[in-house]
């Protein structure tokens, strides 16, 4: 079934996309909270202070390809609302053709159809 979102869905497609980016901003501050912490005991360690050991366990926790796809899936949810914002969400990013319903619910990040995506 091709997307053809009305007005109550387009509005629920931009609550979550919303309540996604508001997730995603606290996770990364807390990524950031946790890297300022290790920026913290290295400094430490650097001045001969703290146990390297512990600081070398902080700074492996510490996931930066994690960040990075934080940091994307932000985008992407920016990028969605500025799609329902010009009417085009729901529409190829690739062909112009509108995307099923069913895979927009399932992912409202998505912006190409399936013949399109691979």
């Amino acid at each position: 079934m091709a997307a053809v979102l009305s007005r109550d869905e387009l509005e629920h497609m931009a609550d979550t996309l919303h309540e996604l980016l508001e997730a995603l901003h606290e996770e990364l501050a807390d990524e950031l909270n946790e890297i300022e912490h290790v920026r913290h005991l290295l400094k430490r360690h650097a001045h001969g202070q703290g146990d390297r050991q512990a600081t070398l366990e902080v700074a492996r926790r510490l996931n930066l390809e994690h960040m990075r796809h934080h940091l994307e899936s932000i985008a992407s949810c920016n990028q969605a609302l500025e799609r329902i914002n010009r009417g085009r969400f729901g529409r190829c990013r690739c062909c112009g053709e509108a995307i099923e319903l069913n895979r927009l619910r399932a992912d409202p990040l998505i912006d190409t159809c399936l013949s399109c995506q691979s």
